[in-house]
């Protein structure tokens, strides 16, 4: 086969292949939106990007996660979930690829991918069962659905020849482009080389205006210019209206000619016993219509009809599918998005109705001198907005307060209860300054605030149900908190109920809490790790032993108990920064909950350790501020804090990862003073 016929197959199989990847992703788009619609009608949480990411942090080990959030704060969900979405992008471009040459194969694919989504959202903790499967197997078959559909019109589609004198190329048949010089054969890209014709009788024609316009011109005798579209699909030109009587005529002889040279090919293509050779082919010179090869196989030419629509080409009717397909996936994912919102504008209203009682005990008052005047310096009581929020919902749960209730049981437990919002709202509130410090926050790191909660004390209603910590001969010495999104932390009994200040918090900074941080109800209990105290939109208290019972985290290799450690931070000045020479004021916060800092010391370079200022105290269970003045001297220094507990522990400068109950070490910056 010569290279100039090699050439457009290429090209067809690139075009096709491109198309199909094309296809691919508007049916994965399609699939995705569908979806999304679906969901509405179920629970957000079922979204299969949701399901799949859920259960891509389910399965992700302990040291990866940290990873994460480390290197994306608290961008890691939004990370996730763009990163799934490229997976199933690329995933989509290679089944359009692969659908454009087997669109079945393609199309059961996608349906594959469903039935992992709707795996996914049903093994998901929070699954409310089969029905959270709908919304994945829904958008699969729509997916799958359109993927068939336009990979058809892609493979349906002929190709132009990039060599001029050829016959368009069927995408469907798979051929070679078949040249329309008089006499010549298709050649099969796969058969290879065609058979010999056999010689055709000659027909001696008389040369007319008309059949010298013909042979001058390609296809029959018209000028591509003058074709023009029928209702039909079928091209005509207006050449041929004109010359109507001369074509009727031209058409007849032809196919005299043609008879002619199938009754010569079919005797020399027959054995004298009437057998038909091997290569002969029984339809062959059947094919009436002029200009279109005699031995184009019959499913070439069924599917030149099929996919001929009325007022236009394949190619056309592929670009309207795709189109259409497009407009009608962004509708429906708008839509889907749309009613997901409205489904929290109960919560958000019962959030907004909420007025919070006065405390029967205020959070002590602030001393004036626990706060430093120092630019830079974390300021004493972290705004709401700014805490740190670390947890594994892709989608953050809106709780009607209306409909929630606390359900209390388990060992111990002599006096079961369920609790609505109301019947907390009724209870003697208290009010306490807690630092809240998360076990992934790396040394210097950002996750830790303090703030103001408002709240029921845990101690009080656990004894109200019956239950006694271990020392005093309580059977459990769990506490398992269980969120409506299914995760699970389990803290001491013990330490729930040795007098510190526990709480069901149901305000922050006297408000509310906000959605983020765990509305209506979450845990905080001082000087415990948020991950086995800080139990967000908690729905359940189970007493159990950590023996029976391994909750979430420590299922995935983090340690059963967690008491925060000693930590200093430097917040100014900041790693890198280019200082002047003279004064410079170093300053930042220590921590140790309950039991409180008694002194913070500062190292430049590889000097002594110098005393730093400490702020006053406001309580054990919250950070202090402390601050070092320093003559800066040019060159590059190394800044390096340390803080001592109320037990008179120093900080270690063992360093330590996070996992598996938190990290250690010593906070240092580099600077620079020219």
């Amino acid at each position: 086969m010569s290279e100039e016929r090699k050439v457009p197959g290429r090209q067809a199989r690139r075009r096709r292949s491109a198309l199909g990847a094309l296809s691919g992703v508007l049916a994965g788009y399609a699939s995705l939106a569908v979806a999304e619609l679906v969901s509405a009608a179920v629970r957000p949480e079922s979204s299969p990007v949701v399901a799949v990411g859920g259960a891509a942090i389910d399965r992700t080990p302990a040291p990866v996660k940290d990873w994460a959030i480390r290197t994306f704060g608290t961008q890691d969900k939004l990370v996730l979930q763009l990163g799934i979405l490229l997976v199933l992008v690329l995933i989509a471009l290679a089944l359009g690829v692969f659908a454009a040459h087997h669109r079945r194969v393609g199309a059961a694919g996608v349906s594959l991918f469903g039935v992992v989504g709707a795996f996914a959202a049903t093994e998901r903790p929070d699954s409310t069962g089969f029905v959270d499967a709908l919304p994945s197997l829904v958008g699969a078959v729509a997916g799958a659905g359109l993927l068939y559909v336009l990979a058809g019109a892609v493979r349906g589609a002929p190709e132009r020849s990039a060599v001029a004198g050829q016959e368009p190329v069927n995408a469907e048949a798979g051929t070679e482009p078949v040249n329309a010089e008089a006499g010549a054969e298709p050649v099969n890209a796969e058969a290879g080389p065609a058979r010999t014709p056999a010689p055709r009788t000659a027909v001696h024609l008389p040369v007319t205006a008309a059949t010298a316009r013909g042979t001058a011109r390609p296809e029959g005798g018209r000028n591509p210019a003058e074709r023009q579209q029928t209702d039909d699909g079928q091209q005509t030109d207006r050449a041929e209206q004109a010359d109507e009587p001369e074509r009727t005529e031209r058409t007849e002889r032809t196919e005299r000619t043609e008879r002619t040279d199938e009754n010569a090919q079919a005797q020399e293509d027959t054995r004298p016993d009437g057998e038909q050779l091997p290569n002969q082919r029984p339809n062959q010179g059947l094919n009436k219509r002029p200009n279109q090869p005699l031995n184009q196989p019959p499913n070439q030419r069924l599917s030149r009809r099929l996919n001929r629509w009325p007022g236009g080409s394949p190619r056309r009717r592929f670009l309207t599918l795709a189109a259409g397909s497009a407009v009608a996936a962004t509708a429906a994912g708008a839509l889907g998005r749309s009613l997901n919102g409205s489904r929290g504008a109960g919560a958000i209203a019962s959030r907004a109705r909420i007025v919070l009682p006065a405390p029967v005990s205020h959070a002590p008052p602030v001393p004036r001198a626990a706060r430093l005047a120092v630019k830079g310096i974390s300021p004493f009581l972290t705004p709401g907005k700014d805490l740190y929020r670390v947890d594994t919902a892709l989608v953050v749960p809106k709780i009607d307060a209306g409909q929630w209730r606390l359900r209390i049981h388990g060992k111990g437990v002599t006096r079961p209860v369920t609790l609505s919002f109301d019947d907390l709202l009724r209870r003697d509130l208290i009010e306490r300054h807690i630092t809240l410090t998360c076990v992934s926050n790396e040394v210097g790191g950002p996750y830790t605030g303090n703030i103001r909660w408002l709240g029921v004390r845990l101690a009080d209603l656990l004894a109200e149900c019956g239950v006694r910590p271990p020392s005093k001969g309580g059977p459990a010495d769990q506490l398992v908190a269980r969120s409506v999104d299914g995760m699970t932390l389990g803290s001491p009994v013990e330490d729930v109920m040795d007098g510190r200040d526990a709480l069901l918090a149901i305000g922050m900074n006297g408000e509310p809490l906000t959605f983020d941080h765990g509305f209506p109800v979450r845990m905080v209990v001082p000087g415990l790790y948020g991950y086995v105290s800080a139990c967000k939109w908690l729905q359940e208290l189970e007493l159990t032993t950590f023996e029976d019972f391994d909750p979430y985290w420590v299922r995935r290799d983090w340690a059963r108990r967690a008491p925060i450690k000693t930590a200093s931070r430097i917040d100014t000045p900041k790693p890198l920064a280019q200082l002047e020479p003279g004064p410079v004021t170093i300053a930042g916060v220590a921590w140790a909950q309950r039991r409180g800092i008694e002194r913070v010391e500062v190292r430049i370079d590889d000097g002594p350790w110098q005393d730093a200022r400490l702020a006053a105290e406001d309580t054990r269970d919250t950070w202090r501020q402390w601050s070092l003045s320093w003559q800066a001297v040019p060159g590059n220094h190394s800044l390096t804090v340390r803080a001592t507990d109320g037990t008179g522990q120093v900080q270690t400068s063992r360093r330590a990862k996070t996992v598996p109950d938190g990290a250690s070490g010593h906070h240092s910056v580099v600077i620079t003073v020219d």
